[in-house]
């Protein structure tokens, strides 16, 4: 549970996490040394992880009741789920703030350098997804909800194997007024009962309950998925204005991968498909190697550089285009290096190098 509280001493407005035992009351008695000990753990991996993209941890306590809490920075702002939605409609926010593409993108970036951080301290998330990305008023991006993290080489206190349940539904509901327990909204549980509101961004090898070989290309997987649902407007494994149970979305996620991004948006520019499919891979040796090299394509992208993902995979068969499709986006943002110039409504054509072609690369 997370509350909004005050700090007296300075003056300024905390969100607090207390733990919950069994009945859903934050007492002392009803917390078993189990649920105690993983509550700890993320109380700790998330104070240590001292980054800018992730929620600082200001204090572990006990309350006047004798629970356990701990309190960190109250983030104002919307998650990045809503920041997709907003994409996905063409438009501004009530308050007139318009969202691009690209401008997301930047978003992800710094998710990317969050991660890539969180992993080079021997911390995984398990549970990237838009609703645990907070972005600020003031362009603040947060890493949240740590819950669920490992630090690798220590003993796992969770069991992230999914309950089973019965996954022959196969009707895809477009009535808004289904009912929840067969919409994309109903939850699914870990053996340990932890929620994971969706399998739409889990990685392959968490889905078919092979915790041992969960690593940072999991949560690499997690961010193309999130890029996938930038990219296309919609989850992966779900259609839009379409309902349909978690537990098909599982079933789909383990037969296969999405619809390719061009079936669902043509207009998309190549060299962000290719980053998204990398990093989708459905075998982790296949993807990014890490997050370092996730967020480099990203970057690269952004500042009109050349995409290893696009140069090296099976599209680059051909000259770079004259140019990206204006409709992606490709504005940039005034402070990067990548401006366009004046008067010019495109981005400079890239070359290939001479005498190196563009075919497709073995590397």
């Amino acid at each position: 549970m997370i509350l909004r509280v005050w700090d007296e001493d300075l003056r300024r407005e905390l969100a607090m996490k207390v733990v919950l035992g069994e009945s859903g009351q934050a007492t002392a008695g009803e917390v078993t040394p189990k649920v105690l000990g993983r509550f700890l753990e993320e109380a700790q991996v998330t104070g240590q992880l001292d980054h800018p993209g992730i929620v600082p941890v200001h204090e572990l306590g006990l309350d006047q009741r004798g629970a356990v809490f701990f309190t960190m920075r109250l983030v104002k702002g919307r998650d990045l789920k809503e920041i997709f939605d907003l994409v996905a409609g063409h438009g501004s926010d009530k308050g007139g703030e318009e969202w691009t593409v690209t401008r997301v993108l930047w978003v992800l970036l710094k998710v990317c350098e969050a991660m890539a951080y969180a992993h080079s301290k021997g911390v995984i998330h398990r549970d990237l997804k838009p609703a645990n990305v907070m972005v600020g008023r003031f362009g603040e991006v947060y890493v949240m909800d740590w819950g669920l993290a490992r630090v690798l080489g220590q003993p796992d206190r969770h069991d992230l194997r999914l309950r089973r349940e019965d996954t022959s539904l196969t009707m895809v509901q477009s009535d808004r007024r289904a009912d929840v327990s067969h919409s994309a909204d109903s939850v699914l549980f870990t053996m340990d009962g932890d929620v994971v509101g969706t399998p739409a961004y889990m990685a392959p090898e968490q889905a078919r309950g092979q915790i041992d070989r969960l690593g940072p290309r999991s949560d690499v997987y997690s961010l193309g998925a999130m890029l996938y649902h930038l990219l296309t407007g919609t989850m992966p494994f779900v259609t839009a204005d379409a309902r349909v149970s978690q537990h098909m979305v599982l079933r789909w996620a383990l037969e296969g991968p999405p619809r390719p991004v061009h079936s669902l948006k043509p207009d998309v520019p190549e060299e962000l498909v290719a980053i998204c499919d990398k990093a989708m891979a459905r075998e982790p040796e296949q993807r990014y190697a890490d997050m370092g090299a996730l967020a480099e394509d990203l970057r690269a992208y952004l500042e009109n550089r050349v995409v290893k993902a696009y140069r090296r995979g099976a599209r680059c068969r051909r000259p770079a285009r004259a140019a990206r499709r204006p409709g992606a986006g490709r504005a940039t943002r005034p402070s990067s290096p990548a401006r366009a110039r004046p008067g010019r409504g495109r981005a400079p054509p890239r070359r290939c190098r001479p005498g190196r072609g563009c075919g497709a690369s073995t590397s």
